[in-house]
Parts: structure tokens; C-alpha cells; sequence
């Protein structure tokens, strides 16, 4: 769902300015009484008169600086394991979060053989 456009909001906001009580606003608007009593609100408390940004699910756990760090990590040791750099790291994530940042970031961990190649074929 969409949010409602700034034209309705200031609309809103000038009826108020005007004395209109919500129940007025809300059917001249064909909008929620709640919703107008909301778009008043978020202007006496925050100061806001535009749309929330929407939020999708929770922060990331790796900021600028954690990815730089696990960059680095990676940069000295590219045959590590998912494990080894995660006690490396100066922030508690689990394996699964350090795999998808590796994605997202596109880097690649480097694997150091520890047998021969087979002769057989491909390994």
C-alpha cells in the first residue's frame, strides 16, 4: 500500500489550520478519520509533514566500518573459513550473516589446496 501523497497531507494540515474538526476533514477528503488525526499528530511531535519512510525488517548488522574490517580480514586471509573470520571479527554475527555480506560485498574466499591435484580429474 502506498503511502498518501503530500498534497493530501497538506490539505489536511490547512483544514485543521482552519478550524475544520476531523470528521469534516475525513469525509471531504475520503480518508480515515485516524489517518488525518495521525498526519496532526506527526507534525506536533516530530515535526513532519511528509510520509514515513518504510522500513523493511531489521538493521543491518554490518555497517561501513564492520565492512571494511571483514575486507581486510579477507584480504590477509583468503583461505579462511567462514568460523575463522568470525572470531576474528569484532562484532558477535553468525556464519550464515558473515556468508550473505561476503555476497552482497562480492568477494570471494580463496581456498589453499592441501592435497594434489587428482589426476583422475577435476577436483
Amino acid at each position: 500500500m502506498e503511502a498518501y501523497p503530500t498534497k493530501v497531507r497538506e490539505l489536511v494540515l490547512d483544514a485543521y489550520d482552519q478550524g475544520a474538526e476531523t470528521m469534516e476533514i475525513a469525509e471531504d477528503l475520503k480518508v480515515s478519520p485516524s489517518w488525518a488525526r495521525r498526519v496532526k499528530q506527526r507534525l506536533r511531535e516530530h515535526g513532519l509533514r511528509g510520509a514515513i519512510k518504510q522500513k523493511h525488517g531489521p538493521d543491518p548488522k554490518f555497517g561501513p566500518a564492520q565492512r571494511q574490517e571483514l575486507t581486510d580480514l579477507v584480504k590477509q586471509t583468503p583461505d579462511a573459513t567462514l568460523a575463522e573470520l568470525k572470531k576474528k571479527l569484532s562484532i558477535a554475527v553468525s556464519i550464515s550473516t558473515i556468508a550473505r555480506t561476503l555476497t552482497d560485498m562480492k568477494l570471494t574466499l580463496k581456498k589453499s589446496r592441501c592435497t594434489p591435484a587428482s589426476r583422475r580429474g577435476p577436483t
